[in-house]
């Protein structure tokens, strides 16, 4: 048996989904078996181009690119995309090369089915995007839950406001239905809020910090977090850069890097004031059995510490 952890990554690159793949890639407890994309920070077609985009220019050529549900279940995408954070292609900024890696025929739904099933192993999901491909998942193969280790999920705000309404935070908001049924999956579950992923920051000397580092892989992150940041400042008024989505990683390469509290969690789907918003019974009024641990700390200067360190990093197949 390996004694690295088996992980599949369902993503909508997205600067910080693209870091955390790169992350991902060069950690040494992990294994990537395969990369799931959905629409979300922008149109599927984009996401799935993206995510090869990245892997190959890291020189990532043997894991596998899959592409996903190209909307939200219950809804159109329309226009709801990330395009004035992350750039009309979800990927603003750098000049990343075209890919020369081919799109898997088999969708990622159902390629995330046959891979757990097929396992002799649990394997632990990293959803950094709208939770579209995991829900459907698990209305399609919900035995597939026995071999799930974890889903480390991105999403949501308990504490803090929302980024995309007052109540609720993005990937939530696109597909609240499909936040709804993983929720209630009765998998185990650990959800980065923005609670704390808006602590886990980038300054200006960081990004120059890790762009004199001078390799490939550490100047095109610098790239993408310049970018990153100069859409937060004229955005939402902030002089950082939260990297949301490799927290998720970042956890799994060393589990003391965010806190916990276990807690009875639901999204609201039916108010249109309140839609999208991650609920949690932090007092325990409604009796109802915890489902989920959601994030209330983080070691900022040891997030940012594993991103230099591991970016120099050669790939290892």
């Amino acid at each position: 048996m390996s004694n690295k952890k088996k992980i599949i990554i369902d993503c909508d690159p997205g600067h910080d989904d693209a870091i955390a793949l790169l992350l991902a890639s060069r950690a040494d407890n992990l294994k990537i078996l395969g990369v799931t994309t959905v629409a979300g920070n922008s149109e599927i077609e984009h996401t799935v181009r993206n995510a090869r985009r990245v892997l190959d220019y890291a020189e990532v050529f043997d894991v596998p690119v899959y592409k996903g549900c190209n909307h939200p279940m219950m809804h159109n995408l329309y226009r709801l995309t990330g395009a004035i954070i992350h750039g009309e292609d979800g990927l603003g900024g750098p000049d990343i090369p075209p890919p020369v890696t081919p799109i898997e025929k088999e969708h990622a739904v159902d390629f995330i089915i046959k891979t757990l099933r097929e396992s002799d192993e649990k394997i632990t999901l990293i959803p950094t995007g709208p939770l579209t491909n995991i829900a459907m998942a698990l209305i399609k193969a919900p035995d597939i839950k026995d071999n799930i280790e974890k889903i480390v999920i991105m999403g949501g705000a308990v504490y803090t406001p929302g980024n995309i309404t007052s109540a609720a935070e993005f990937n939530i908001y696109v597909d609240p239905e499909a936040a709804k049924i993983v929720f209630s999956s009765g998998c185990n579950i650990y959800l980065n809020t923005l609670d704390v992923s808006m602590k886990a920051v980038f300054y200006n000397e960081d990004i120059e910090n890790l762009r004199a580092q001078g390799d490939k892989v550490s100047v095109i992150v610098a790239e993408l977090l310049d970018f990153f940041a100069s859409t937060h400042l004229d955005h939402f008024g902030i002089k950082s850069c939260p990297v949301h989505d490799a927290l998720c990683v970042g956890v799994l390469i060393d589990d003391s890097l965010i806190q916990y509290e276990r807690t009875y969690l639901d999204v609201s789907v039916n108010d249109p004031l309140t839609r999208g918003e991650t609920v949690a019974d932090l007092w325990g009024i409604t009796g109802k059995e915890t489902n989920c641990f959601i994030s209330v700390k983080v070691d900022r200067d040891k997030f940012v510490n594993m991103i230099f360190d591991h970016m120099k990093k050669p790939y290892k197949r």
